[in-house]
């Protein structure tokens, strides 16, 4: 089916006389009404983030909070590979995880676009040299294969000549493949990648739906990945554990993750209670701006040659072109990084000023996980901020700026953990209407089984598809319609 065509079956509705059109009865809403987001703190991301964040909305235009978000993403996995923060000789990874949500049309794949260009560009640079090298890799296997056989089958050979000769061969190395952007959101994928390639990549996906709704996170591959994830975060190691070869644990992993989610998919997460108990959602920096969609005007402006882009890219491209601190080829063993006497004062002044907020009548008693791991994330916001701006300690103004920044995803927690707390039916209402009107269109009748069989992840059976649309019958969403090849069928309200 063609990427632009709606599901469906056209109708015709006749004209009614004016007698016999009802009132405009308003649909009920499904959850409550969101309050309104809390300001993006865009200068906490200092003098270069900050400036190309202004650089981006004034001719991307797409909310401040998005730009910043994709931008803080982009900073932060190229810095990881090279600093842990150490604090008291607790030792944390500079990687963080980035939640940000936003409906379709809100430019999430521009601002993502312009943030990682640099990285894709590096990425695609390296891969050219890597199909080379994978060549030259494959004529001296070639060559390696055919000397071992012929030692082995050299009857004039004793055994400790042979075993000899045997370990007188060098097996050649495989190139290492140098992807540092991964969209495929499994786990397996994952692993795979941080074994065979770079030791530090980043998982972006503009279109986090796909990781949320597919296999990945799937009831029998939810906790798995979860806690795949989460331990990433923690210490940047894993374990795989298959049948037969493939098996082990790696250390000296970092994983930068940002996922750009539509509301009604985002909010099956932010509900989910195996992702805040396991505590994926802790680990998250989750931000769901206000829309600029409808106030935004074409800018004759090329991105690319403005001075604030220019000079984020070129301190992006350095911190890509720099040596890692490589342990292999594969582990990193980055060093610590500590915090000036001030920045550290101040650090431990906010930890005790969150902890005592997480009690019952605390501010915070409601995210408490996520308050619980403020103090470190705002240590490795901070971290990111010194990488990125080259300097080899950590001062209390990036204290100060991630501090900012926390307090922002603390009052989007409030705000959106809350929102979270529906009934699963109602969600799943949501997530249906928000798909229907993407693909159905007015005056068209989609059957029950266009419904569960191209509808969304959660809705794949008849009795649940049935089950949903009955409930956006009862708020007026939706209402039966006829259907060439369909007993079941609904169209959308449409608004007078």
């Amino acid at each position: 089916m063609g990427a632009c065509m709606k599901l469906g079956h056209p109708i015709h509705h006749p004209q009614p006389p004016e007698w016999a059109k009802g009132p405009n009865i308003e649909p009920l809403p499904l959850a409550r009404e969101l309050p309104p987001a809390s300001s993006y703190p865009v200068d906490a991301l200092g003098s270069i983030g900050a400036a190309v964040v202004q650089a981006m909305y004034t001719v991307v235009q797409a909310p401040p909070a998005l730009i910043g978000q994709s931008i803080l993403a982009a900073m932060n996995q190229v810095a990881q590979p090279y600093a842990n923060v150490c604090i008291d000789g607790r030792v944390s990874p500079l990687s963080e995880y980035f939640l940000t949500l936003g409906e379709s049309g809100e430019r999430k794949s521009a601002a993502d676009g312009w943030a990682l260009a640099g990285v894709r560009t590096h990425q695609k640079q390296r891969m050219q040299s890597y199909e080379q090298d994978r060549t030259t890799h494959e004529k001296e296997m070639e060559i390696y294969e055919t000397t071992t056989k012929r030692i082995l089958s050299d009857k004039k050979l004793s055994s400790e000549d042979r075993q000899t000769q045997l370990l007188a061969l060098e097996k050649p190395c495989a190139p290492v493949m140098p992807l540092l952007i991964v969209s495929e959101p499994s786990t397996e994928a994952i692993q795979r990648q941080l074994i065979i390639g770079l030791p530090s990549i980043g998982l972006i996906n503009d279109e986090g739906g796909q990781f949320l709704g597919g296999f990945a996170m799937s009831p029998e591959k939810r906790l798995g990945t979860l806690t795949t994830l989460s331990r990433l975060w923690d210490r940047g190691e894993f374990d795989r554990v298959r049948v037969g070869d493939g098996s082990g644990s790696y250390y000296g992993r970092r994983l930068s993750l940002h996922l750009m989610v539509q509301p009604a998919v985002a909010t099956s997460l932010l509900a989910d209670p195996l992702a805040r108990e396991q505590g994926f959602l802790a680990r998250c920096l989750t931000s769901f701006p206000q829309s600029t969609a409808g106030m935004r005007s074409y800018v004759e402006a090329d991105l690319s040659q403005d001075m604030a882009y220019q000079a984020y890219a070129q301190r992006v491209q350095a911190l890509l072109t720099n040596p890692w601190p490589l342990k292999s080829e594969h582990e990193l063993e980055p060093p610590l990084l500590f915090l000036s006497p001030q920045a550290k004062r101040d650090w431990i002044a906010i930890y005790n000023d969150l902890e005592a907020q997480l009690g019952q009548d605390g501010c915070y008693a409601g995210v408490r996980a996520l308050a619980s791991k403020a103090p470190e994330h705002i240590a490795r916001l901070a971290g990111t901020f010194a990488v990125f701006e080259g300097v080899s300690q950590i001062q209390a103004d990036h204290i100060a700026r991630a501090l900012h920044l926390m307090l922002h995803y603390l009052d989007e927690a409030l705000r959106l953990w809350g929102a979270g707390q529906v009934k699963p039916e109602l969600r799943l209402a949501q997530e249906l209407l928000s798909w229907l009107r993407e693909k159905l269109g007015p005056n068209r009748a989609i059957s029950l089984t266009e419904i569960y069989r191209n509808g969304p992840a959660a809705i794949r059976s008849a009795n649940t598809a049935r089950q949903v649309m009955r409930v956006l019958m009862e708020h007026g969403w939706v209402t039966p319609a006829v259907h060439p090849r369909a007993k079941e069928a609904f169209e959308l309200v449409v608004r007078r």
